[in-house]
């Protein structure tokens, strides 16, 4: 055989046993993206950060961190017929996808805030203990600042609309209507609970965004 077909015929040969190539393998949409950052969440889409000195959350908008849906007061949570919690705590990451918050304020009430981020939506558990001598009734409420957002729902749902997104907040209560005095209508709340020393509560919200869609014409 002539040197010139030799030469074509080991091409054609490596050409049928080389394996393809290798294609690369794209993250599923809810796996946490890559930060280093003590204080903050992030996700394909969502980022999340935290007041490491309160555990109150400063920030809760799209991944770039210039879109912000919240305004400068973040959202914090307190109790109903208290003074705001002055805490002293520790801010904690469990894991890629998930903050702690611990601190006991001047009450003597513990509280533990826990934020789990999944994809867009972020799970909420607030958590107080009663470290004092005396028993009272408990309403947890988490407040958000909304500049230039248009509030529909209650005390348990809200839809909320901005020129940055949509979303949608949900407190896990069995009843949206707030007993006794006037509650903020921007407010997510608790059910009631008597917390004698020692007991503890817990308050479950989900806040989830949404891409903000133009107004048709």
């Amino acid at each position: 055989m002539r040197p010139a077909l030799l030469f074509a015929f080991a091409l054609t040969a490596l050409s049928c046993t080389a394996p393809p190539p290798t294609q690369p393998v794209s993250a599923p949409a809810t796996q946490p993206a890559d930060s280093t950052e003590p204080d903050a969440l992030q996700s394909l889409h969502l980022r999340l950060v935290v007041n490491p000195a309160t555990g109150d959350v400063t920030y809760l908008g799209w991944y770039d961190g210039r879109r912000n849906l919240l305004g400068s007061g973040g959202i914090v949570t307190a109790l109903v017929g208290m003074e705001p919690p002055e805490l002293r705590g520790e801010l904690k990451k469990l894991a890629p996808n998930e903050l702690l918050f611990r601190g006991i304020d001047q009450n003597q009430i513990l509280w533990t805030k826990r934020y789990r981020l999944d994809d867009r939506t972020v799970f909420v558990t607030h958590t107080i203990t009663n470290r004092g001598d005396r028993p009272f009734d408990a309403i947890l409420y988490s407040l958000a600042d909304l500049p230039d957002a248009t509030i529909r729902g209650d005390n348990r749902d809200q839809l909320i609309t901005s020129p940055l997104a949509n979303a949608r907040f949900h407190a896990e209560i069995a009843n949206p209507n707030f007993p006794g005095e006037q509650m903020n209508p921007y407010a997510l709340r608790s059910d009631t609970h008597r917390l004698n020393p020692g007991d503890s509560m817990d308050c479950h919200m989900t806040w989830e965004l949404q891409v903000a869609r133009a107004a048709r014409p």
